[in-house]
């Protein structure tokens, strides 16, 4: 979960939850548990009103059922026309909108681009969003249009794919542009769990919640665990002062020096600016460019 910045009636209703829980989990931890855990995974702001550009009014509507929910999709053809496809990640409380830019750079080289609104967010259905759901609508989503040549997927996003690319290998290797991704979903009950100031034995019942209705325990959602499996040529882009997916959880790949993960570091841009800046999207395009042959992708330069 990311934690935003608060508006006065915002904070307010962060005291009101703050209070509640800690109530709940005197009376029923169980019950508290569940509570923690769906304010843990509702999308904050609203995600279905974020504006999109004129490039939306160029796409064509894609329709997807996942999960018992019906997701709205949009696709944009490359002009002259190739069979090579990209498939566009939002992140929590994200829109399809904010990777505009990239549209241009992908078509221009040849991908078709796709993109979906996840669960509770733009016009699909559903009001929550966790990764073990987001990760089995990825993988309908590659069996409804796949198998794409290349990813770009920010924070949950990030997260998501790698488990799904991970439990279902591709088989030829697709470029995978993980921008800020959710490294640890530990860190991310930690900052949550942090923030409400909320009680030990109740983070304990929120785990064991998590894996009685997943049959994992939380330390299993992690990039960490799949990254050195998956069968992709991954471009990491993470930024030293991102606050939501800190890159600290990202300093121990480092040391495992993998030879199909390589690491474009920015300063000062955040979680979200990231994605949003010229430079970065002129790597990852360049990246995309790229004969998708292994050795000719060279590591990224670090930005510090």
């Amino acid at each position: 979960m990311a934690i935003p910045r608060l508006s006065p009636a915002q904070k307010l209703a962060i005291s009101y939850y703050k209070a509640k829980l800690n109530l709940l989990n005197v009376v029923s931890p169980s019950l508290a548990a569940y509570e923690a855990f769906d304010l843990f995974t509702r999308p904050y702001g609203n995600p279905r009103r974020k504006r999109k550009s004129g490039w939306f009014n160029k796409a064509e509507p894609l329709l997807l059922e996942s999960n018992g929910l019906k997701l709205t999709g949009f696709k944009w053809r490359s002009n002259p026309a190739n069979d090579r496809k990209v498939l566009i990640i939002h992140g929590f409380a994200g829109s399809v909108g904010s990777f505009d830019r990239y549209l241009g750079g992908l078509l221009h080289y040849g991908y078709d681009v796709y993109a979906y609104e996840a669960p509770g967010h733009g016009s699909s259905q559903g009001n929550r969003l966790n990764t073990l759901l987001y990760s089995r609508v990825l993988h309908d989503i590659m069996g409804a249009h796949g198998p794409f040549d290349g990813y770009i997927a920010h924070s949950l996003g990030g997260l998501s794919l790698m488990l799904a690319l991970h439990e279902n290998p591709p088989i030829q290797k697709p470029l995978v542009a993980l921008i800020a991704p959710a490294t640890e979903s530990t860190t991310a009950a930690d900052k949550f769990f942090e923030f409400l100031q909320l009680p030990d034995d109740l983070r304990k019942s929120f785990e064991g919640l998590i894996k009685k209705r997943s049959g994992k325990p939380l330390e299993w959602f992690s990039i960490s665990r799949v990254v050195p499996e998956v069968n992709a040529r991954i471009l990491w882009l993470h930024d030293a002062h991102d606050t939501t997916t800190p890159i600290a959880d990202v300093y121990p790949l480092l040391h495992k020096k993998l030879d199909h993960v390589h690491f474009y570091f920015t300063e000062g841009l955040g979680h979200s600016g990231i994605y949003r800046d010229n430079k970065v999207k002129k790597r990852i395009i360049e990246f995309f460019s790229q004969d998708t042959v292994a050795n000719e992708i060279q590591p990224a330069e670090s930005g510090f």
